[in-house]
């Protein structure tokens, strides 16, 4: 009984911390939105009463109220991004890095809309213009920025829909190379190997298929056991009795009463060791 006690206190202490740190999260993004909607609406107010009042004053042109607004948006557009980025970083350790990934990379998609529409207005520019009166220079940029622009969709789908997510260990078919998923940005997905090398595959690649990537089930789903575990592993030789200290892709570590022992998982999964774990929780 008290042990289902203790499990329900722990249980309950994780939900409870789990909802303090979204709240503060929540907390801290409602703040910055808060701060650049006042800073976004002080600093267009304040440069349209210097066009109003001061402009004519000094000799300016209505184009230089233009540049100016324009540096003014892209300075408060990178300062809006540094925010969430910092705000992100200083929760890395509380929230999971898939869904700070995909926070940092919706939030800059958003802003990025949102600033490019104010710059469009306030240059007077419409939309279908740019397409239809670029002629040949509209269709250049276009082909040089398709892969830049697929790479960016392609990001955005593997945040919300592909199964493979930051800290998953996944395989590459095409390349025969084993790693696990350290980074999915805008444009490319970045892969530690098993030899702690960089592999970088641009997101189209995935999304199209191009590189075949298979998913390796994680080792406490497939292990019967997990850290901290007191065990007891025998076979017709061998008998360990211990805690887990220790699980890596390819071993498990055990510490039998003073010493150390390494048995490689594929003896696990090959059923070469009768397990039997103490079902009560270690403290």
């Amino acid at each position: 009984m008290t042990t289902k006690q203790n499990d329900h206190r722990e249980n309950t202490s994780k939900l409870q911390s789990h909802e303090l740190k979204q709240k503060s999260l929540r907390h801290e993004f409602t703040n910055l939105t808060i701060k650049a909607i006042i800073v976004a609406i002080i600093a267009w107010i304040s440069l349209s009463i210097f066009e109003i009042f001061v402009a004519p004053v000094m000799g300016l042109q209505h184009i230089h109220i233009q540049v100016t607004k324009t540096i003014v948006t892209i300075i408060l557009v990178l300062a809006i991004i540094t925010a969430i980025r910092r705000i992100l970083k200083r929760f890395s350790t509380k929230i999971p890095a898939q869904f700070s990934a995909s926070i940092s990379f919706f939030s800059i998609i958003v802003i990025a809309l949102m600033a490019s529409i104010s710059l469009l207005y306030e240059w007077n520019i419409e939309p279908q213009e740019i397409l239809v009166g670029g002629g040949v220079a509209a269709i250049i940029v276009g082909i040089g920025v398709s892969t830049v622009v697929g790479n960016i969709f392609s990001g955005g789908l593997m945040l919300t829909t592909f199964p493979a997510k930051i800290g998953d260990t996944i395989m590459i078919v095409n390349d025969n190379i084993r790693g696990k998923v350290e980074e999915i940005n805008m444009l490319y997905t970045k892969i530690i190997t098993d030899h702690d090398t960089e592999y970088i595959v641009p997101n189209n690649a995935i999304i199209q298929g191009n590189v075949r990537i298979i998913k390796e089930i994680p080792l406490n789903d497939r292990l019967p056991y997990k850290k901290g575990d007191k065990v007891e592993l025998k076979n017709s030789s061998d008998k360990y009795t211990g805690i887990i200290i220790k699980i890596t892709p390819e071993f498990t570590t055990i510490l039998d009463e003073n010493k150390e022992v390494t048995i490689t998982n594929n003896s696990i999964f090959d059923g070469k060791f009768v397990i039997t774990k103490d079902s009560i929780k270690q403290s």
